[in-house]
């Protein structure tokens, strides 16, 4: 395919094109399908793979999550929240989802409760709610050092709002500003929260005040996983049955893909059924040492 033929591709948003363009400008590269608004065509490069992106310098975007191979169905139903939450400000009709996915309206409804657990209208319904909710916090974070490497915190007048782990305070800032867009970030002082996922780290327990945003379903996952004693693990349709849905075993793993505290909501003690470690959006060598230091 030439450059000429891969823009439309970018223009229509197609999910099963086999490269990524990068954007000048910003630096980042995305999925063709990436809901992000279109650059001027001529600020794009086109890249045959992630690896080839990222070896000239682009960072991936936060949104589409390019350098991730993910699943027909989940990047599908990936790229429907993305298209809800950029129409944030009105209310998406399901032929209007329907018609971006692809899909009748029965199949939309089916995959996107399969892969997340909650209706379109409901995800819809909270994303509203969180985005009417945030313009008005003020997050404060700071960075600190851990066995896991570069760590970053951000809390908000009500508890830990995110946690996570990074090669450098850059990323993990990008990263925040990236899960929480709509939020007043400023930087302040964080020892003892900190202290507190240190604490966490160390001994797999903590009682520090969280601030927890998520649809219905994943509050219940995120509430199972803070009920699974330190050293002890439960595998992902252990943790739907206990959210009262055993059959959305999918749903289970994307809520705890979807946890934004990095171990004070303990995902990392989430395994698939066969007890391999599954995933971990902070990397498996990270949730390996966390098992590894529960176990201890």
């Amino acid at each position: 395919m030439t450059n000429a033929e891969r823009w439309p591709v970018v223009l229509r948003r197609e999910r099963d094109a086999s490269f990524v363009y990068a954007v000048l400008s910003t630096g980042v590269y995305c999925r063709p399908s990436c809901p992000s608004r279109r650059p001027k065509p001529e600020n794009v490069r086109y890249f045959d793979s992630a690896r080839q992106a990222e070896a000239a310098g682009f960072r991936a975007c936060k949104r589409c999550l390019p350098a991730q191979k993910i699943e027909p169905r989940s990047a599908l139903v990936q790229d429907l929240c993305r298209f809800l939450e950029a129409n944030s400000d009105r209310r998406v009709s399901l032929a209007e989802m329907a018609d971006f996915a692809g899909l009748s309206l029965f199949h939309l409804q089916r995959q996107f409760r399969a892969e997340l657990g909650v209706t379109p209208r409901q995800y819809q319904e909270t994303v509203r709610h969180r985005q009417s909710t945030e313009p008005g916090d003020v997050v404060t974070y700071g960075f600190f050092k851990s066995p896991l490497g570069q760590g970053l915190v951000a809390a908000t007048s009500r508890g830990i709002c995110a946690v996570s782990f990074g090669p450098d305070q850059s990323t993990l800032l990008e990263w925040l500003r990236a899960e929480i867009p709509f939020a007043q970030l400023q930087p302040g002082e964080v020892t003892g929260a900190a202290a507190e996922i240190l604490r966490a780290i160390e001994t797999g327990t903590s009682a520090v005040p969280l601030d927890i945003q998520g649809t219905a379903f994943q509050q219940k996952i995120w509430s199972a996983l803070r009920g699974i004693p330190p050293g002890q693990t439960r595998t992902y349709g252990q943790l739907a049955s206990e959210a009262g849905t055993p059959a959305a075993v999918r749903a289970a793993g994307t809520a705890c893909g979807a946890n934004r505290i990095a171990v004070l909501i303990p995902c990392h003690r989430a395994l698939r059924k066969d007890g391999s470690l599954g995933g971990y959006r902070w990397g498996l060598d990270v949730k390996r040492e966390l098992l590894r230091r529960e176990r201890a």
